[in-house]
C-alpha cells in the first residue's frame, strides 16, 4: 500500500545502502561493543580506533564516570522539561559559569546537543533583511541554522579572505550581519584564518561567531579554544562549543556577552522547546573541565600524538 504513496515510493526506491552492504563495504552504523578507547571491539574483534572524537581520553576517566553516576543518584536520569520551564537545574547554571570562565566571556548557555546549539543561535539571531555569512566548508549544523533563520545566507570560498571581503562588501551597509566559521574544520582539519576574519568583521561592522566544537580542549590555554589560541577572544562576539569531543559527554554551549545570552534564552526555539541536558551529562562535563585544568599534560600528549601521526604518514 505504501508504494502507491509518492513519498513512501521515494524512500522505498533508495537502494544505495543495500548495494554497499551486499558488497561487504558498507562503512556506517557499525556496532562497537566496548568503551570509546584507543582499542575498541568491533564484530568481536579488537581494532585500533582512529575515528573517535574522544580527543583527551576522558570518556572512561574514573572521576568523570563517578560524577555522572552521583548526578543520576541525586537528580535522576532526566529533567522532564525544558530549561525555559521546569528543567533548569542548579548544575546547569554552575556549568555555564565554568564555561564562560574557560573561554573568557561574560555569560554562557547550555543546550542539549551541539547541532541544536548552532540551530538555536543562528536561527534566533538573524532576522528578516539580515545576513548570515558562512564558509563553504562550515559544519552542517551551521548551514541548517542559516536555513532556519529568516535572513539571507551568503557563502564565501573556504578560508578565502578575498572572497569573504567581496561578500561583505556586496551587502547593504548597516544591515545586521553574522559571520560564522568553524574554528577547526572537522573534515579538513585546518584552522580558520581568524585574525583576518576578525579584521574584516570589524571593518564591515559584522558580528563574528566561531563554532569551536573541535577547538575546545585542543587549542588555547586550558583548552579554551581557537579564539584564545589567536588572542582574539575580545574580537569574537560569539563562541560555540560541544561536549561530545574533548569533554566526554553530549551537549553544546554558546558563550558571549550577557545581553546576547539573555536574548537567546528568550528567542531560541531549540532551547525553549527541547528537554534540557540530562544531569549525568552536565556532571560529566564539569568533571572533564576540572581534569583538563588539573592535567594540562593531556593536551600536550594529544599534540605529541598528532605530530607523531603526521610525521609517520608523511614518511610513508
Amino acid at each position: 500500500m505504501h508504494k502507491r504513496i509518492a513519498l513512501m515510493k521515494k524512500v522505498a526506491s533508495y537502494e544505495v545502502p543495500k548495494q554497499f552492504k551486499a558488497r561487504g563495504i558498507y562503512p556506517f552504523f557499525r556496532e562497537i561493543s566496548s568503551p570509546q578507547a584507543p582499542l575498541v571491539t568491533l564484530n568481536g574483534k579488537e581494532v585500533v580506533m582512529f575515528g573517535s572524537n574522544n580527543y583527551l581520553g576522558l570518556t572512561m576517566h574514573p572521576e568523570v564516570k563517578k560524577a555522572s553516576i552521583e548526578a543520576v543518584e541525586r537528580y535522576g536520569t532526566g529533567c522532564a522539561g525544558s530549561r525555559f520551564l521546569n528543567g533548569n537545574l542548579d548544575i546547569h547554571r554552575k556549568l555555564e559559569e565554568e564555561l564562560a570562565e574557560l573561554v573568557g566571556k561574560e555569560s554562557a548557555l547550555v543546550f542539549s546537543t551541539g547541532f541544536q546549539t548552532n540551530l538555536g543561535i543562528i536561527s534566533s539571531l538573524v532576522s528578516r533583511e539580515e545576513y548570515v555569512v558562512t564558509d563553504s566548508l562550515d559544519h552542517a549544523s551551521i548551514i541548517d541554522g542559516a536555513r532556519l533563520s529568516f535572513g539571507k545566507k551568503v557563502n564565501f570560498k573556504h578560508n578565502d579572505m578575498v572572497d569573504l571581503a567581496r561578500c561583505l562588501g556586496n551587502l547593504p551597509p548597516g544591515k545586521g550581519t553574522l559571520i560564522v566559521v568553524d574554528g577547526i574544520f572537522s573534515m579538513e582539519g585546518d584552522i580558520a584564518k581568524l585574525p583576518e576574519i576578525a579584521a574584516l568583521s570589524t571593518k564591515f561592522g559584522a558580528a563574528l561567531m566561531v563554532d569551536d566544537s573541535h577547538g575546545i580542549g585542543v587549542l588555547g590555554k586550558n583548552g579554551a579554544g581557537t579564539s584564545d589560541y589567536f588572542g582574539l577572544t575580545e574580537n569574537v562576539h560569539i563562541i560555540m562549543g560541544t561536549f561530545s569531543k574533548s569533554l566526554a559527554a553530549i551537549g553544546g554551549f554558546v558563550a558571549a556577552d550577557a545581553d546576547t545570552i539573555e536574548y537567546l534564552k528568550h528567542f531560541s526555539r531549540p532551547l525553549i522547546f527541547s528537554a534540557s541536558m540530562p544531569p549525568a551529562n552536565v556532571a560529566a562535563v564539569r568533571a572533564a573541565l576540572r581534569i583538563i585544568k588539573q592535567e594540562p599534560e593531556r593536551i600536550g600528549r594529544l599534540w605529541a600524538n598528532t605530530e607523531k601521526m603526521k610525521q609517520g604518514l608523511e614518511q610513508l
